[in-house]
């Protein structure tokens, strides 16, 4: 993986834009611009190459991204014959797991990532998260409800996933 790191805030795109990038994301939605802007200054900066790869499938995962311009692919490995592309780019954030799995077995990626066109990414650390979240006990409030509310959409999913597959079932007895 070949990137260049900016220290500081020495980047193109505003401190303002940035946040408005962060706070699209549930997990960063319920924090404070105070919050945010912490994280915007102490996350690190980097740039990422057409062809770099920002991840593998496999590789420990430690860090999320929030691409700040550029474009990339995600391919995930579903099964043998079921591969998933998906398109990446301004605005999205990706890895966002890292953040929150904490131990020995924190977790590994299931997707590589490769960049398209030239990425500006804001690489923000578990370790720099979870700090965080220690330090402002109000962003591990809202980051609770994010995930809360995550679980409860999956729940649902899966429900209505369950119906569908039921549905499905009684339809071929029959």
């Amino acid at each position: 993986m070949a990137r260049r790191i900016c220290l500081g805030y020495a980047w193109p795109m505003s401190l303002k834009a940035t946040i408005t990038l962060l706070r699209q994301h549930d997990l960063f939605a319920g924090l404070a611009n105070a919050r945010l802007e912490v994280i915007a200054f102490t996350a690190e900066r980097a740039v990422f190459d057409a062809g770099d790869m920002l991840f593998e499938a496999g590789e420990e995962a430690h860090d999320a991204y929030l691409i700040l311009s550029g474009a990339a692919t995600m391919v995930a490995e579903a099964g043998v014959a079921d591969r998933r592309e998906h398109a990446i780019g301004e605005g999205d954030l990706i890895g966002e797991m890292a953040l929150l799995t904490v131990g020995p077995q924190a977790g590994l990626r299931h997707a590589d990532v490769r960049v398209i066109s030239r990425i500006e990414a804001l690489v923000i650390s578990r370790y720099l998260f979870q700090r965080l979240m220690q330090e402002f006990p109000e962003m591990a409030g809202a980051v609770a409800g994010a995930m809360t509310r995550r679980l409860a959409d999956t729940i649902g999913e899966m429900r209505n996933l369950a119906g569908t597959l039921g549905a499905q079932k009684d339809g071929i007895k029959r």
